[in-house]
């Protein structure tokens, strides 16, 4: 049996990831100036939504795992009880939703699974139908530093949290030719006879050019476009880890 996609493993997903605020502020800041309603694309176990919920805002979170959106049920019920939150399976692609948005967001590498050009295209397109005229669509993506993505690393602050006799590690490959970024998770499991038991899982990302997003946002109509190399909207250079959005 193959490994596993991160994405059916939402214990897993939420044990690396619920803790990260980095993007909270912007995505927060930029609803208190678009207003609601909003529409989070890729919502996961609801770590962003419930930020936007807990402000008031209406929220409607796609995502194409009923694994994620059965655990973002449970979480955004217990951060933002009584807040208007629809979370929706579907996909970025294709979906129809009959009605616009004033703040379309695709936070945390979301549009990393648009493998294609026509994946993308068909995406922005889609969300160009769902944004309302003075709307804004902001979406965050991972900028590779192939240094970094060699080898296999143990995760130490992680293991601390997965208790005794778990541990995980983490394996990543990167293809520049294909624009690329391959990390597989091996968590590792001693029971109390000794045995071991391991659980692979993986996650495939690509990454974008400047140039190739700007492309890609004009021929869906969004041609006013805003690149920050950070969530502090700080200048996007060579030395940026993020590329932050912002189109209209």
């Amino acid at each position: 049996m193959g490994p596993t996609n991160l994405y059916q493993l939402p214990d897993l997903y939420d044990e690396q990831y619920l803790d990260y605020r980095d993007d909270l502020s912007f995505y927060s800041r930029l609803a208190d100036d678009q207003g609601g309603p909003i529409l989070e694309l890729g919502a996961g176990t609801g770590r962003v939504t419930a930020a936007l919920a807990r402000r008031g805002y209406e929220v409607v979170g796609l995502d194409n795992s009923e694994a994620m959106l059965e655990r973002a049920r449970v979480y955004v019920a217990s951060q933002a009880n009584g807040k208007q939150v629809s979370l929706l399976l579907d996909d970025i692609r294709t979906f129809e939703l009959n009605r616009t948005f004033s703040l379309i967001v695709a936070p945390f590498n979301v549009f990393a699974h648009l493998y294609t050009m026509a994946d993308q295209d068909a995406a922005l397109n889609s969300i160009r139908r769902h944004l309302a005229s003075d709307g804004a669509f902001a979406l965050d993506l991972f900028i590779p530093k192939s240094e970094s993505n060699k080898g296999i690393k143990r995760e130490p602050m992680l293991n601390r949290s997965l208790g005794v006799g778990r541990e995980l590690f983490l394996v990543q490959h990167h293809n520049p030719e294909n624009q690329l970024l391959e990390s597989r998770y091996y968590l590792d499991t001693t029971s109390n006879d000794g045995s071991l038991y391991r659980k692979t899982a993986i996650l495939k990302q690509r990454y974008y050019t400047r140039f190739e997003l700007t492309r890609a946002l004009k021929q869906a109509g969004m041609t006013r476009t805003l690149f920050y190399g950070s969530f502090n909207r700080e200048p996007l250079t060579h030395e940026s880890k993020q590329m932050v959005v912002i189109a209209r």
